[in-house]
């Protein structure tokens, strides 16, 4: 483990592409659910729109919770495509994994694939929770992405992907990795389970789950922390998508999450084991 902080503490670059070709690829290739009727007249693209609404913490770790109402919004143009709210994965035509935000399909041998893509990260506002103020804010940035996705068959697969701060804004990096399995239970409903874990540099822990001392006993009561790169959580998902209509996709999902390692013993940790809930509706054409 000692070993694995000091790789994430230097993760960039050239670091980066190494560390996530080197380690066990991870998972999660989109629910292939039967795709809708083929248009007549074939636009080229594929598209879905809805709205999903979703319960959890507000942050990791925070014992508060809050719902939102949130877009769910997907496009595929060629090896290219646009997603946010979950909404890539709606857009269920092949195997290819979506991620949030613009992912390009790279490169593809037989079972293997390799994405990579851009991502608007939010950050965090201390007005967020109570226990964050006083804190300072994480500020937004871009984040980059490289996934590497392995099926084992049309059930099972394996995926890893690091995210990395490219602004340079104290967002840090991130390699998470998961394993998936998904089965019908009917010709129009399929089922999701995913089972992963997320490790984190020292400049991630530091800007989420850590307490700086110039903060610490000034504007927050919170005691200094400053956490070390390694495990951040470890994670457990269950997701069904069903088919009301040859476009309309129902969709919901349940998650558990459990903090680990310097994460757990944050001050912001004040609850470690987490869930979330979401349903949500949406529209998808055409091929």
């Amino acid at each position: 483990m000692d070993r694995m902080k000091r790789i994430l503490s230097k993760i960039s670059g050239r670091w980066a592409l190494a560390l996530l070709l080197a380690f066990p690829l991870a998972c999660v290739a989109q629910l292939r659910l039967p795709p809708p009727a083929a248009d007549s007249k074939d636009g080229g693209f594929t598209w879905s729109l809805g709205a999903s609404v979703v319960n959890g913490p507000r942050y990791a770790g925070s014992a508060e919770r809050g719902t939102g109402v949130r877009p769910v919004i997907g496009l595929e143009v060629g090896r290219f495509t646009l997603s946010s709210g979950g909404g890539g994965s709606l857009l269920d035509f092949d195997l290819d994994a979506r991620d949030s935000g613009l992912t390009a399909r790279l490169f593809q041998l037989e079972n293997f694939r390799l994405s990579g893509g851009l991502r608007l990260d939010g950050g965090r506002k201390g007005e967020e929770d109570a226990i964050l103020r006083g804190l300072p804010d994480v500020e937004r940035t871009l984040r980059g992405r490289l996934s590497a996705i392995y099926d084992f068959n049309k059930h099972a697969s394996l995926r890893s992907t690091l995210s990395q701060d490219l602004l340079d804004k104290q967002g840090g990096a991130t390699l998470q990795t998961s394993a998936r399995y998904e089965f019908l239970i009917s010709p129009r409903t399929e089922i999701g389970l995913a089972l992963g874990f997320t490790l984190a540099d020292a400049t991630y822990m530091r800007s989420y789950m850590g307490v700086p001392a110039s903060a610490a006993g000034i504007t927050t009561a919170l005691p200094a922390y400053r956490p070390s790169g390694g495990m951040h959580s470890t994670h457990l998902g269950l997701e069904v998508k069903t088919l009301v209509s040859d476009r309309w996709v129902l969709f919901g999902g349940v998650g558990y999450q459990q903090l680990r390692g310097d994460a757990r013993l944050s001050p912001l940790a004040v609850k470690p084991d987490s869930y979330s809930v979401s349903l949500g509706l949406a529209y998808r054409c055409c091929r």
